[in-house]
């Protein structure tokens, strides 16, 4: 069962040179452009682990189309169902799949913000 998408995300994605490095701004911090798409966005607070194996804490766990795959450590705006807006890091994600693991219903990104 694939849930409904009303609320939206936009994720801050690094924009990388043709050797793929990062662009830097006079700053130092990487460039990045805004990807808007669809999602459920939901508070709810559990202990995941990251790419790393430590167990982290976080409140927001965001569902996406399986056609938007943000890497773990992007930054995410995002808008409730209520209409307040926040900003999250990406900890770790997950993937809803049928029972032989070929096709990808949709994906859930556990976000601390």
């Amino acid at each position: 069962m694939i849930p409904p998408m009303r609320q939206k995300v936009i994720a801050n994605v690094p924009i990388l040179d043709e050797n793929g490095r990062l662009i830097n701004d006079k700053y130092g911090r990487p460039q990045t452009e805004p990807i808007e798409s669809k999602a459920r966005v939901q508070f709810k607070s559990q202990l995941v682990r990251d790419a790393n194996g430590r167990e982290r804490r976080v409140n927001l766990e965001i569902d996406l189309p399986r056609d938007f795959n943000p890497d773990s450590g992007t930054e995410l705006d995002y808008v409730t169902i209520d209409g307040k807006e926040g900003t999250g890091t990406i900890v770790a994600k997950d993937e809803a799949t049928n029972l032989s693991g070929i096709k990808v219903y949709y994906r859930t990104v556990f976000v601390d913000g």
